[in-house]
């Protein structure tokens, strides 16, 4: 089982993180300050921190990045209530995997802590566009969509998969083709969408619109089904 920490000096916020957690049968820790979060983090190790990015008692970014140094293994995911740019780079910087707006729906928590926890960064799709400097007369909108219209219908499923954490070999499986086929075509994705890894494949995609984040809370569905997603 999961075992999360929700470090936050709001009751009532913490309660329905809390209570959106414990549904999806994780184990959770509440604390109401940074300092009594180290001290749970010290006497517990959980695998997991959300954390609020303005607390009383301590800096946010400082908390992050105390808990990077000395717990690299607990992956961190910050709530703010702020869409600044720059504060979100900071966090990330600071050694976070993922941020998101304190409004987020409970569905949306809860695929960011999954994809935390193994590993991958979530970011509120309502701050995905300032972050990659999207805009509707931006020519790297445009470029960005000329390359995904270029898609084949193979590499759509491939990138619809990924999307929903699946590993090259789950992906192989799943479209009966070698897992050497799935990496040729995750670099063709990267290519063609800008991106740097898979990560960052399927959040460009996101940001772009090829991608309906809604659908990432729906069954994870077979390769046969992949076009009603």
């Amino acid at each position: 089982m999961m075992r999360v920490l929700i470090i936050d000096d709001y009751p009532i916020l913490r309660l329905g993180i809390k209570t959106a957690l414990e549904s999806a049968n994780i184990e959770v820790q509440e604390a109401d300050s940074g300092e009594q979060g180290l001290q749970l983090l010290r006497g517990t190790h959980p695998d997991l921190v959300i954390l609020k990015i303005d607390l009383p008692d301590v800096s946010g970014i400082d908390l992050i990045t105390e808990i990077n140094q000395e717990f690299p293994d607990v992956k961190i995911v910050v709530l703010s209530q702020h869409s600044d740019e720059g504060l979100l780079k900071m966090a990330f910087n600071a050694g976070a995997n993922s941020y998101l707006l304190s409004d987020t729906e409970p569905e949306i928590l809860l695929y960011a802590i999954k994809m935390s926890y193994q590993g991958q960064c979530w970011i509120d799709p309502r701050l995905s566009r300032s972050i990659l400097d999207i805009k509707e007369e931006d020519n790297s909108l445009r470029k960005g969509k000329k390359f995904g219209e270029s898609l084949t219908q193979i590499e759509m499923k491939v990138l619809k998969l990924m999307a929903f954490g699946f590993s090259n070999e789950q992906i192989a499986d799943n479209l009966h083709v070698s897992s050497g086929s799935i990496r040729g075509y995750t670099n063709s994705l990267n290519l063609k969408l800008g991106a740097q890894n898979r990560a960052h494949a399927v959040f460009r995609a996101i940001c772009l619109g090829y991608i309906n984040y809604k659908s990432l809370f729906t069954e994870i569905p077979g390769g046969e089904n992949l076009e009603a997603i």
